[in-house]
């Protein structure tokens, strides 16, 4: 059973907690899962009246639950939900912060801190929690919860923690990367190490290349500041799609504890091998969106236009070649590839086998772990073709839903929270991940910042850039 502990959640008024993280609360109450006595303690940089804070949360439950939900368990969320005003003008905000917490009568002292605010404010906040000593270990553990992006280059990422770790140690500190608590990611490892089919297949004798793909409709929307100053490669490669990455090369851990789990994960990103300088042009490619038509949207702008800038020279369309140095993968190339405004959406890790050497000829054969928006798995194979010809053949395709009708639904958000208060860090990022990853993106971004030329432009709504092709290492590879 989990231990009675304090939610305490920075922003509460933001999108994130609004959308995912107040609702996903309320989903794992309903579902049992938050002990009895334990508090959730909204801190925002506005005034609100117990009445005012109730309201909000229901609106927040009536927009996400439209066929409705529990009378009684409202209830009792609504009695476990405190709210707190630090507000920005009050120099005595973190004391009156901390008195409330210290309450015993009303507070457990196990104190989870969830910082879903501006990156700039992640040191700071832990600084003043520090200060009102509620990092303190004595009366009770403390844990801090921060969203990504960790950093913003390898640098910066060093100087964050640490700032953070003059106050917390590593076994406090939950470094969020949201993919790791989608069921389907979760189950990688399970289909890898659980299935004796595989394990024998899963190397550089009978692997090709591997691809994992996150594309996306959608354009960078209301995001324009943020993305202009982020990019693809930031936003996704160097997060989502390396742990991805990570999840699908790594060695099997020595146990399925929190520890092992991410001991393997970073031997793996760090045996990532590092790219020449004369080869970033072969390596990584970049493009931006331009003009077009979106199914559902009718005709969209390009990026440029949306941003109201010509000269931008940010990519919204990243694709990165990696090699990882370990006996296992030797060899076999391993391709990154993001992308807004393409043709379709969807997350999916793509294994490709090795052409069979025999009389029949060679063919594709496929392993496919699709994430979103269909989770399943699936399995490509060369058949023959009913008929009386008998050289004609098929590609067959072999799909098990790992979602079937009457599965629990959980967000990816909820598995997190959970993870958070019963501590168990196996999908969160020890620092030398996130170290490890910035390490393997920093070089291409100063190469991108240095070049400054004009991007290739995909019409929206088309497939990937024919130009992207330029980092396959065979002229055979093509995207899935």
């Amino acid at each position: 059973m989990v231990e009675n502990s304090t939610l305490v959640l920075f922003g509460a008024k933001g999108n994130l907690a609004r959308v995912k993280l107040i609702p996903g609360l309320f989903h794992l109450d309903e579902s049992g899962q938050l002990p009895e006595g334990m508090k959730i303690l909204s801190v925002g940089r506005q005034s609100s009246t117990k009445d005012e804070w109730e309201n909000e949360i229901k609106q927040m439950l009536d927009k996400k639950f439209k066929s409705g939900y529990c009378k009684e368990t409202f209830k009792r969320f609504v009695a476990r939900n405190l709210y707190h005003a630090n507000l920005p003008d009050d120099p005595e905000a973190f004391k009156k912060f901390g008195r409330k917490l210290n309450d015993k009568n009303v507070f457990s002292q196990n104190f989870a801190f969830f910082l879903s605010v501006r990156p700039t404010d992640f040191a700071l906040i832990v600084d003043q929690l520090a200060n009102e000593s509620l990092l303190d270990q004595s009366t009770g553990w403390k844990r801090v919860l921060i969203e990504k992006p960790f950093g913003t280059n390898l640098e910066s990422a060093i100087n964050l923690q640490k700032s953070i770790s003059k106050h917390l140690n590593e076994e406090q500190i939950y470094r969020i990367d949201h993919y790791l608590g989608k069921s389907a990611l979760q189950n990688i490892l399970v289909t890898r190490f659980a299935n004796s089919i595989l394990e024998p297949i899963w190397n550089s004798n009978y692997i090709d290349h591997i691809q994992i793909t996150n594309h996306e409709m959608l354009g960078v929307g209301d995001r324009t500041v943020f993305y202009d100053a982020t990019g693809a490669l930031r936003d996704m490669i160097q997060s989502h799609l390396l742990q991805m990455m990570a999840l699908t090369t790594m060695e099997q851990p020595k146990s399925f504890s929190p520890n092992d789990i991410r001991a393997e994960k970073i031997k793996l990103l760090e045996s990532i091998r590092p790219i020449d300088t004369d080869e970033f042009d072969t390596h990584a490619f970049r493009a931006q969106y331009a003009a077009g038509e979106i199914k559902g949207e009718g005709r969209v702008d390009g990026y440029l236009n949306e941003l109201e800038s010509k000269g931008s020279v940010t990519e919204t369309y990243a694709a990165v070649k990696i090699f990882i140095d370990n006996p296992r993968w030797n060899g076999v190339p391993i391709y990154l590839r993001t992308a807004k405004r393409l043709h379709e959406s969807g997350t999916n890790i793509s294994v490709k086998f090795k052409n069979a050497d025999t009389l029949i000829g060679d063919k594709n054969n496929w392993i496919i772990f699709n994430i979103q928006p269909k989770e399943s798995t699936s399995i490509e194979i060369t058949t023959k073709t009913p008929g009386l010809n008998d050289d004609e053949l098929r590609s067959t395709r072999l799909e098990g839903l790992n979602r079937v009708e009457g599965d629990e639904s959980i967000d990816a958000y909820e598995t997190l929270m959970l993870d958070l208060i019963s501590g168990n860090q196996s999908r969160f990022l020890h620092v030398d991940e996130v170290k490890a990853q910035w390490r393997f993106v920093d070089p291409i971004i100063n190469y991108w910042t240095q070049k400054k030329e004009k991007l290739d432009q995909y019409v929206s709504g088309s497939s990937d850039p024919e130009s992207s092709k330029v980092i396959f290492e065979d002229p055979s590879q093509f995207w899935r």
